[in-house]
């Protein structure tokens, strides 16, 4: 059984290799050609897609500085992923290409516009992946105090789905007549504003290019109830986090009842698991690396802390290492901070979550290549994933010391296909 697969670049456009003894050999992340050469060897993989992270503030959630963030470039620096779209498309011609926009940031004309513009450029290869940015520094740098209320960006980033679907659909199939005969371009009674006044936006419309052919495939990742409803109700792919075939398949059957319970078919949802896969030579490697890796140095507290802070909006400096983690909420990306939080039992200490999480290995899959295809094997039969998405960074050494080893061993196992025989994103994703 065939599968999806793709790659989530987490780091955005961002510095790639960072603490690799290969970083800057031969490449300048601020440029497009390390990015142009990863997509084309996902490309050659038969991956689906690419997506593309993004984020808007300097991190200093953690002990109140960005230092930890800065020294570990985890956030930032990056740039914006936009611009670099095109050359993205000009360097392959079927992988699907998925930046990130945030409805909470981003006017749905202006999204709508130049999403319909790339969409011409891709012939029918792009995403787009829909973020509510629940971060208060993010919302502190667009005139707000604070990032709004968790379920109202829903309630917003719903309005907002709609909104740019209206405009894509404001000129209808026909319009565009091209009759140099007659003199006529375009047919006006064919074209119609939308007149949308809403509980957050008021949009005239109509678009004022061409709508593409084929809507952008839009894809999500809220883990929250919210989250997941929003999801059942807008999106073709769902990015997911979770470790275990139970809590997939938890997962997966929410958010396709959440697609029953919007109307919409539950298939219609390709729901893709991020897995970190990390290839080993032999069974000596494996065990050399999963120990290093469960080493919870202060290295690795202060990257797991500074992390989970600005995902959550908590500083967890606040909290004593060892004494029990208290129970708290947050404004921000809710399901993150479950995830983290049921790294261990209830009641653990910090340092047991940490602990736990270092041991667990959480995303990774560490192994040699035939035993990395068989874990994933086990995880998309024991859960109905729909597929998954590699995460790391993409400087060269990273891509082919991965994908290298693993594309023969996921082949030989029947979970990758061995080409993309669509031109489309939508088509790659419907094809198993």
């Amino acid at each position: 059984m065939t599968v999806h697969f793709g790659w989530f670049l987490g780091a955005g456009f961002g510095v790639q290799g960072w603490g690799d003894p290969t970083y800057g050999v031969g490449y300048d992340w601020t440029q497009p050609a390390i990015y142009q050469d990863a997509v084309r060897a996902f490309e050659g993989a038969a991956f689906d897609l690419l997506v593309i992270e993004d984020g808007v503030a300097v991190p200093d959630t953690y002990r109140g500085t960005a230092e930890v963030n800065l020294a570990a470039a985890r956030f930032v620096p990056k740039h914006d992923p936009l611009p670099l779209v095109p050359y993205l498309l000009g360097a392959t011609s079927r992988i699907g290409i998925v930046p990130t926009l945030s409805a909470s940031f981003w006017e749905p004309y202006t999204a709508a516009r130049l999403l319909a513009t790339l969409q011409h450029f891709a012939h029918g290869r792009l995403g787009f992946n829909v973020v509510t940015s629940g971060s208060d520094l993010a919302a502190q740098n667009y005139g707000l105090d604070k990032q709004v209320e968790h379920d109202l960006r829903y309630d917003r980033a719903d309005e907002w789905v709609d909104v740019v679907r209206a405009l894509w659909r404001s000129w209808e199939p026909g319009a565009v007549l091209e009759d140099t005969v007659g003199g006529v371009y375009a047919d006006f009674r064919k074209v119609h504003t939308i007149d949308h006044e809403g509980r957050f936006f008021r949009v005239r419309g109509p678009l004022n290019t061409l709508p593409p052919e084929e809507e952008p495939v839009m894809v999500q990742a809220g883990a929250s109830g919210r989250g997941q409803a929003f999801a059942g109700r807008h999106s073709d792919v769902v990015l997911a986090l979770a470790s275990t075939p139970e809590r997939m398949k938890a997962h997966r059957d929410q958010v396709r009842q959440a697609a029953a319970d919007a109307g919409r078919a539950p298939d219609s949802i390709t729901v893709l698991f991020v897995v970190n896969p990390i290839p080993t030579a032999n069974a000596e490697e494996t065990a050399s690396v999963r120990a290093a890796r469960a080493e919870l140095t202060q290295a690795a507290i202060d990257e797991q802390l500074q992390s989970i802070s600005y995902l959550t909006n908590v500083d967890f400096a606040r909290f004593d290492l060892d004494a029990p983690l208290p129970s708290f909420e947050t404004n921000s990306n809710r399901g993150t901070l479950e995830n983290f939080v049921k790294s261990a039992p209830a009641g653990s200490t910090l340092r047991e979550v940490l602990a736990a999480r270092a041991k667990a290995d959480g995303l990774a899959i560490v192994g040699t290549p035939t035993e990395v295809a068989d874990r994933l094997g086990e995880l998309a039969e024991g859960s109905g994933a729909d597929g998954f998405l590699f995460t790391g960074q993409v400087h060269p050494a990273h891509v082919h010391r991965t994908l290298d080893p693993l594309v023969p061993a996921l082949r030989d196992a029947g979970l990758l296909k061995r080409e993309l025989t669509s031109t489309t994103l939508r088509g790659n994703l419907a094809a198993r």
